[in-house]
């Protein structure tokens, strides 16, 4: 994994500030367990894959809104919800102030 940053979104959103920095070196595993010990609540699958965020507070994405339904990647209806990638230089050309 490569990516640096995060971009969130949920249903209904037609776009999204809710950026946030990967900080860890890549994915760790976690059991269900692992996940109830961490305080989530009702994990229903047995593994996960989990990273660790932290929000952007850089002072030129502050403001900042995404139009992401333009970018690429993006897929519209049940598989808005898969994730994908693209480049910070593409995400930028599709900032709302």
């Amino acid at each position: 994994m490569n990516s640096r940053y995060l971009l969130l979104h949920t249903a209904g959103d037609r776009h999204s500030g809710d950026l946030w920095r990967i900080v860890s070196k890549g994915p760790k595993v976690f059991s269900k367990e692992d996940m109830i010990n961490n305080g989530y609540p009702h994990p229903s699958q047995d593994h996960y894959l989990v990273i660790q965020l932290e929000p952007v507070t850089d002072q030129e994405f502050q403001g900042i809104h995404w139009n992401f339904r333009f970018l690429s990647g993006y897929s519209s209806g049940r598989a808005s919800a898969n994730p994908f990638t693209c480049s910070l230089a593409e995400l930028m050309r599709h900032k709302i102030r």
